[in-house]
């Protein structure tokens, strides 16, 4: 862990920042005179960059190496930062918006990409966990420093980008090897690692639903708007208890298992909300959001570790750059289909719906784990005896050293000449 804690704090910094952004930029619009429209077109603007960015980010960091590439895309945000209180209007902002996506998805690939290839099978979980909670901590935290008088926020907004560098700058010792491989492949990645693939983008569906539609679902309870909004907080505050004991069993467990166990708790969770009589007490409400955000809201971090898991290290930082673009591509789906269910039923649609992708990753993660484990079994060849001067045995037992030129990494963290 102490390696990792550079770059873990650098992921807080940069949290903060993101927190403080995602409550500025709305406030920042209404005083321009946007209409809601434009600051909804704006919003979708992040995750159209945060996709480009995920797919240009593994090249960037074969290129420039980790340091680098996280100094360099750290520079790029506060340039923007600085441009955006002087956007004119709706495509301004849309086009700056979009800019902070690539930046941010970058910064995130660079930083968990960096801590998936700087932990073992055994810890990966639990230092995953460690860095779902304390970035959601500072996420969280991040507009509480807000300050809406004049340009104040954009200031401290760059000072938290550009101090998240130092802690990189010094993790010399920690730095990963350079990634092999850059190409975003979905296809391999499936074949890899499919439960962690259908988890992502199942996660992206839910979660980025849930999140969209809680304080609307309070509202068409009876709840009050403080009472609907703090139930963004409940989810948060449950995924934060659980993530790390969660975390620490899939570093003991099968992570698949654990992963299609938490689904199902999530399946039946929502089946209990979906039933949930009119007119319950808002604690109760709280509560079963809590609960359901201490399940659904930790598997992202447990496919993450299974994905890691089982690729070569040289492509751990595609592999993370896959998952952040299956995510934001679910996150940017579900709302459609979660909107038209909770017109069609009521505020109960909305868990309908959560129940249904619950259920189903359950489900696919169980039935890809049986047919890899019947593959597996069905590969195996039977005992043959060979004796040691044989051709296969001195195959076999003959040493042998490959270097891949491709992972090596000079002192600086950057790749070799002529590379």
């Amino acid at each position: 862990m102490p390696p990792l804690l550079p770059i873990m704090a650098a992921a807080i910094l940069l949290q903060a920042g993101n927190g403080l952004l995602q409550a500025l930029l709305p406030l920042s619009m209404q005083a321009q005179g946007l209409s809601a429209a434009d600051i909804g077109m704006v919003a979708s603007g992040y995750g159209v960059g945060f996709a480009a960015g995920c797919l240009a980010a593994p090249r960037v960091v074969r290129h420039l190496g980790f340091v680098r590439a996280y100094a360099g895309l750290a520079a790029l945000m506060a340039i923007l930062v600085l441009a955006l209180p002087l956007a004119g209007g709706g495509i301004g902002w849309f086009l700056l918006r979009a800019m902070t996506g690539v930046g941010f998805a970058g910064l995130f690939t660079v930083v968990e990409g960096w801590i998936g290839a700087g932990t073992q099978n055994g810890q990966r979980g639990r230092i995953l966990a460690i860095y779902m909670v304390t970035t959601k901590l500072a996420l969280m935290a991040g507009p509480l420093l807000l300050d809406p008088g004049g340009d104040q926020p954009f200031r401290l907004l760059i000072l938290l980008i550009l101090l998240s560098v130092l802690p990189v700058a010094t993790a010399r010792p920690a730095r990963p090897a350079l990634p092999t491989a850059v190409t975003l492949d979905l296809r391999g990645l499936f074949r890899l690692a499919p439960s962690a693939l259908a988890g992502c983008f199942t996660v992206g569906v839910v979660t980025g639903t849930m999140i969209a539609f809680a304080p609307l679902y309070g509202l068409r309870i009876g709840m009050s708007a403080s009472a609907a909004a703090a139930l963004l907080v409940a989810l948060q505050g449950g995924s934060l208890l659980a993530q790390w004991p969660l975390g620490a069993l899939s570093d003991r467990r099968d992570r698949r298992i654990v992963i299609a166990a938490v689904a199902a708790n999530g399946a039946i969770l929502s089946a209990g909300m979906a039933l949930l009589p009119a007119g319950s007490p808002e604690w109760l409400v709280w509560t079963g959001f809590a609960l359901w955000g201490s399940q659904v809201l930790c598997i992202y971090a447990l496919c993450v570790a299974h994905a890691c898991d089982v690729v070569p290290p040289g492509r751990i930082v595609p592999t993370v750059s896959g998952l952040l673009v299956v995510w934001a591509a679910g996150a940017m789906i579900g709302p459609v289909p979660g909107a038209l269910l909770m017109d069609r039923f009521g505020p109960s649609g909305l868990f309908v719906y959560a129940a249904a992708g619950c259920a189903g990753l359950t489900g696919f993660v169980l039935v890809r784990r049986a047919v890899r484990e019947r593959g597996h079994a069905s590969e195996r060849a039977a005992f043959l005896p060979l004796p040691a001067e044989s051709l296969t045995g001195a195959a076999i037992s003959k040493p042998r050293m490959v270097i891949d030129t491709a992972d090596v990494e000079t002192a600086d963290g950057e790749p070799p000449e002529g590379r």
